[in-house]
């Protein structure tokens, strides 16, 4: 079975169309998931005034953050239970399902009337609308990256996993921020900021009906396929946890959690640097982090093309290295000016923006070979929303333990250098993994 595998996967020297096909479908999926999970980072001063007591600002934009945090904390459950059923039903069912439910939620959570309209009722409705999505946009992760990694030409496999994860999270991110700046443009700033936000939660939904549609004529996986008979008389949830992988999984987790730190201390909590620390308004904001995202999907393609020649360690570790210097380098500078132009915020964003999509770059294909057919999906899903979330608590704690805005960098540096630290010890404990993904072996 796996040297038939193997075979079929290595004599394709180019992508088909239907190859073509299944990139898209996933990078969509991947949009989606960040788009759905990222845009209350992006909307935050108007999120945190619509649903918590505007007398003490800091504290609702922490609240605002916890919010978002509620939604990481929650997708580790959807991906086992959308995980589990992507390795026993299929790839295509579980990602149709869960993409649908994450616009919906996202959807809903956009309409759900504010504080001052419906009291306590609405920070209340706020966290369980991010609990239900939280629990769908875990079942995204779970089938996107999986379907298209085990679809393609093992050549193309670093590329695609590198456009799955920079193009989809950049995408994602882009697409909101170019609501926002076409909803601002219309409405104006003040409506934008007093009800125009919403509308950019409602784009969720359009989103996800038009993956939907996408999906519908996408293959199933040829590695499912193949492993059909014995994925659905598994049981995903019990192997992963047994002793054979325990330690595959706790080691994969630790390093999904550093390398999204990485990201979330860059891209997550820039929207907010710019508007809260440097008083930047909406528009401007949302123009910078719409360039800075042409360096993420850029650097995606380029750092997941070089691990398929390079390998996946190397290019983890000198990505690592290269957050350690300008991650902190950055805000370094940027806190000794004292008030820097916009061209000096563009750059310092694209370059972090660049070099930690570079750490993110090759972990979908790192993790996918790490785990066998049967289980990848569950491992995958579960490996990377839990290392996630964890990451995903960044901008939280950068606004807990800052007393007002102007001490967000100093934090920012700290965490970046500490986060950077342990990236790069993970990886460099770890095995490579480039052309296993038809036999990975356990430790």
């Amino acid at each position: 079975m796996v040297a038939s595998e193997r075979t079929e996967v290595r004599e394709e020297t180019r992508l088909r169309r239907r190859d073509v096909h299944v990139i898209a479908v996933a990078t969509v999926g991947w949009t989606i998931d960040i788009l759905d999970l990222m845009v209350v980072l992006n909307v935050a001063s108007a999120v945190s005034k619509a649903f918590f007591p505007a007398e003490k600002p800091m504290l609702a934009l922490t609240a605002t953050y916890a919010s978002f945090g509620i939604s990481l904390v929650v997708r580790p459950l959807g991906s086992l239970l959308f995980g589990s059923l992507a390795d026993r039903a299929g790839r295509r069912r579980s990602m149709a399902i869960a993409v649908l439910g994450s616009g919906v939620a996202t959807a809903l959570l956009g309409l759900l009337p504010g504080i001052g309209t419906i009291g306590l009722l609405a920070p209340i409705g706020l966290i369980l609308m991010r609990v239900v999505q939280g629990v769908f946009i875990g079942g995204i992760t779970a089938s996107t990256h999986t379907l298209a990694t085990e679809s393609v030409p093992e050549r193309f496999r670093g590329l695609t996993s590198g456009i799955i994860k920079g193009g989809g999270a950049s995408l994602g991110v882009a697409v909101i921020n170019v609501a926002i700046l076409v909803l601002v443009a219309v409405l104006g700033e003040p409506a934008f900021a007093a009800w125009g936000w919403r509308l950019v939660f409602v784009f969720g939904l359009v989103a996800s009906v038009l993956n939907y549609a996408l999906l519908r004529k996408t293959e199933e996986s040829p590695l499912w396929r193949q492993n059909r008979e014995s994925a659905a008389t598994g049981r995903p949830g019990h192997v992963l946890f047994s002793k054979q992988w325990r330690g595959r999984v706790l080691s994969s987790i630790v390093i999904v959690f550093t390398g999204s730190a990485a990201y979330y201390v860059t891209t997550g909590i820039l929207p907010t640097v710019y508007k809260q620390v440097f008083k930047v308004d909406q528009r401007t904001a949302s123009s910078l982090m719409l360039i800075t995202m042409i360096g993420g999907v850029l650097i995606g393609a380029i750092g997941g093309h070089l691990s398929q020649h390079a390998g996946r360690r190397k290019v983890l570790l000198v990505s690592g290295a290269a957050a350690l210097v300008c991650i902190p380098g950055t805000y370094v500078l940027l806190d000794a000016l004292a008030e820097p132009g916009t061209a000096v915020l563009l750059l310092g964003g694209f370059l972090m923006v660049v070099v930690s999509g570079a750490v993110t770059s090759p972990l979908i294909i790192f993790l996918n070979e790490r785990f066998p057919t049967e289980i990848r999906s569950t491992a995958t899903a579960f490996t990377w929303t839990v290392g996630y979330g964890l990451g995903g608590m960044m901008p939280t704690l950068v606004t807990a333990v800052s007393p007002d805005t102007g001490s967000m960098l100093p934090t920012l540096i700290v965490l970046s250098l500490a986060i950077s630290v342990v990236f790069l010890v993970s990886v460099a404990r770890s095995a490579e993994t480039r052309g296993a993904l038809n036999n990975p072996t356990p430790s």
